[in-house]
């Protein structure tokens, strides 16, 4: 009798191959998102404000994405031969602020 997901090779394949394209394109679409943070008109710290935000929302928010997107040694470029991290850098310091309580 099965219970539950199956077991077979061709699922472990699907499921190993599925999860690295999740971090691939979840990673490609930070690096996306952190360009539209750092250069778009509309998303400037005072358009941003206009919207809502606190200035300190914003910075936290910015900041999230600089760690996981485009520039310097974030972990879209470390993780893409792009960058190099000569000591331990948690990528995730500011991101996970933005997390809630998932």
């Amino acid at each position: 009798m099965s219970v539950g997901f199956p077991t077979s090779k061709s699922d472990i394949d699907s499921r190993a191959g599925s999860l690295v394209v999740a971090v691939r394109d979840s990673l490609i679409n930070c690096s996306a998102f952190c360009f539209k943070l750092q250069n778009y008109a509309t998303l400037t710290d005072a358009a941003m404000i206009a919207l809502g935000y606190t200035q300190a929302e914003v910075t936290l928010m910015k900041n999230g994405f600089l760690d996981l997107g485009s520039t310097g040694n974030s972990l879209f470029r470390v993780a893409n031969g792009q960058a190099f991290v000569a000591a331990n850098n948690d990528f995730l310091f500011s991101a996970k602020l933005l997390t809630g309580v998932v």
